[in-house]
């Protein structure tokens, strides 16, 4: 993707919609593709470009999706258009800091965690009685089976040749997938709605009340499994103990902690398919995580 083009395209747009030119026009990288911001007296948006095909319909869906479930903002999605071969979205510029910018103060992050985990829970807590969603609208009441449904894809390009993970790593995956009926069984049966990478990050704050202004940036929203989401809270600002606390909050079946490393780790083989993604080390220091975990129900897990 070249930054000027898109940053160009972004302009174009605004001014297609808008009848003048931005004031404020800034391009930052991110992990999915490339954000602009762009700003003028009228108006205040976002313009999207994703690496991955597909992705920005999908995110359309998921956050129309999330504006009906939960009571805080969403962002509107105000234009869908595709310019020079580059699909794009724009977006409503909702105010407020990412909340891994919180400073490490324990007002200011109890503020944020109450409301941000009562948000969760309102999500989580919807579920629909056919179980899991799977991505051809159907519903699978089995969770294994659901996740063979998700993963399935996911799984074929990890054991292939143009995966970038070693022999080793694609070895380990393969264990890993036998083992998903053994480990998924000790989960709940009940699907909850997910954002699906509702880590820190994604979430904006009022940057003196601290509280939740905004939820961004969903993944594969859907009646998945709660624990989908969880273990993202792990993942950016772990000192703010969000997963510790919702456990005090919601009982989560034995084995979460198995759970939880089997599913990030296919969550990262789902983003390396998606967009390329790769870090050697990354992976393998959660398979090391994953096994260490395992150990004391299966033994050695990987040979």
């Amino acid at each position: 993707m070249n930054r000027l083009q898109l940053k160009r395209i972004a302009e174009f747009s605004y001014k297609t919609m808008f009848r003048q030119a931005p004031q404020v026009s800034e391009i930052q990288e991110t992990f999915y593709g490339w954000v602009v911001f762009l700003a003028s007296d009228n108006a205040k948006v976002v313009v999207k470009f994703s690496r991955e095909i597909g992705r920005l319909a999908k995110e359309i869906k998921g956050l129309e999706r999330l504006h009906q479930a939960l009571p805080c903002p969403v962002p509107q999605v105000l234009y869908f258009g595709r310019e020079e071969g580059y699909d794009f979205i724009m977006l409503e510029w909702l105010e407020g800091i990412s909340a891994h910018q919180i400073p490490n103060d324990p007002i200011a992050i109890k503020r944020f965690s109450d409301g941000y985990l009562e948000l969760l829970h309102t999500l989580h807590e919807m579920n629909n009685p056919q179980g899991f969603e799977l991505d051809n609208g159907q519903f699978e009441a089995n969770l294994s089976q659901a996740f063979t449904h998700w993963m399935g894809t996911v799984y074929r390009y990890i054991v292939s040749e143009v995966s970038p993970f070693t022999p080793a790593q694609k070895r380990a995956y393969e264990s890993l997938w036998t083992m998903k009926d053994v480990i998924l069984s000790t989960a709940s049966s009940e699907s909850s709605l997910i954002h699906d990478d509702c880590h820190v990050g994604n979430i904006l704050v009022d940057p003196k009340s601290f509280e939740v202004t905004a939820i961004l940036d969903p993944c594969d929203v859907g009646f998945k499994h709660r624990e989908m989401d969880i273990f993202h809270l792990f993942d950016v600002r772990p000192e703010f103990q969000l997963a510790e606390r919702y456990q005090q909050e919601v009982s989560l079946q034995p084995g979460f902690e198995i759970r939880r490393w089997y599913l990030s780790l296919w969550d990262d083989a789902k983003h390396s398919r998606n967009m390329g993604w790769y870090d050697e080390a990354w992976i393998q220091n959660k398979l090391v995580q994953f096994e260490q975990t395992a150990k004391a129900d299966f033994g050695s897990v990987f040979h």
